[in-house]
């Protein structure tokens, strides 16, 4: 049955990635301003990863609490490159599939700031939060 639940969760936070970079699209790739929708769709893709978190961790699944902790240090890494990226305006055209992967979802967030470098440095602060808490449950569990 763990299995099951496993394989679930699994695919649940692949169709939740897929999902939100197809809805925050087309507002991320032109960099126009973010609507109630994108912010919808960041809110519930946080909402979402937080509850596999916890569920993870509630059960001990090992296996699980470090597949997040393996997004969430991916998702840290692209995370602090775009900042990077706004700082010095370095070119990393390399990154752009897993930045749109990765990071699209994110995108509501523009919704309340005025520029994508506090975009980016919000979504590197929750990124490192839950790469944080993922990799201290993984000790506290084992």
């Amino acid at each position: 049955m763990k299995n099951k639940a496993t394989a679930t969760i699994v695919i649940l936070s692949i169709v939740i990635v897929i999902g939100g970079m197809v809805l925050n699209f087309q507002e991320f790739l032109m960099g126009s301003r973010a609507t109630v929708k994108n912010l919808i769709v960041t809110f519930a893709y946080i909402a979402i990863w937080m509850f596999i978190l916890i569920i993870s961790i509630k059960n001990k699944n090992h296996g699980l609490i470090k597949y997040c902790s393996v997004f969430w240090l991916i998702t840290l890494f692209f995370s602090i490159l775009i900042v990077y990226v706004n700082i010095t305006d370095a070119y990393a055209g390399w990154a752009l599939p897993f930045v749109i992967f990765f990071l699209g979802q994110w995108y509501g967030i523009y919704f309340f700031v005025g520029s994508f470098l506090t975009l980016s440095i919000i979504m590197t602060f929750i990124s490192l939060i839950m790469f944080t808490t993922s990799i201290m449950s993984l000790k506290r569990t084992l």
